[in-house]
């Protein structure tokens, strides 16, 4: 049987996970007696709430074209995160290109399971809404976090871009090797003063 594996992440930071996603859907393919191709594996960072995620609909094409037979997914999470509906909507394109699906870590889920059609309905749609309300609450926080630190850098007179700072530039010794802000002329460093000529 010709599989196809999809891998997701939200963010470039979470490249292992992703690696670690891979690896997983690909043991589970090997175990299962699936065929992997190197053209059918599929990775993308992107937000479980897109709908324009190339990766994914890279996948849905494949079936679509009858170039896989079944879609390894490590969770319906890495699948999508927007909802019954949107969960839904995969898998009934899945199904009517005549591919099947697997899920590595719910099994209940997987399109030839002897689970009853009812308990797998009822089991897809409360994993699908906790996943879309998981979403959410991320993007809700990450989002007054952003805002928390758009009004300091506004405070201190700096530009603040989206994103999370390198790791190497957030290091003590980094920021007093930095010294003056090159906006503000202001210190950065935590209660450390540059030294001043005599």
């Amino acid at each position: 049987m010709r599989s196809a594996i999809y891998a997701r992440v939200s963010r470039p930071d979470e490249a292992d996970i992703l690696t670690n996603q891979l690896e997983a859907a690909r043991t589970y393919a090997k175990n299962h007696g699936f065929e992997i191709q190197g053209a059918h594996i599929f990775s993308e960072i992107a937000s479980g709430g897109d709908e324009g995620r190339v990766a994914l609909n890279d996948v849905l094409k494949a079936a679509e074209q009858r170039k896989v037979d079944i879609v390894v997914f490590t969770s319906l999470s890495r699948m999508t995160r927007g909802g019954v509906g949107a969960a839904l909507y995969v898998l009934k394109r899945l199904e009517n290109a005549g591919c099947g699906w697997h899920f590595v870590e719910q099994p209940i889920l997987n399109f030839d399971s002897n689970t009853p059609k009812l308990a797998k309905d009822i089991v897809l749609a409360v994993l699908a809404a906790v996943d879309e309300d998981y979403r959410r609450t991320i993007s809700s926080k990450t989002r007054a976090a952003f805002q928390k630190r758009k009004n300091l850098a506004a405070a201190r007179g700096e530009p603040l871009k989206w994103g999370r700072p390198r790791k190497e530039m957030c290091t003590p010794k980094a920021i007093v090797e930095r010294g003056p802000s090159r906006k503000s002329g202001r210190f950065t460093g935590p209660s450390v003063k540059p030294k001043v000529a005599p």
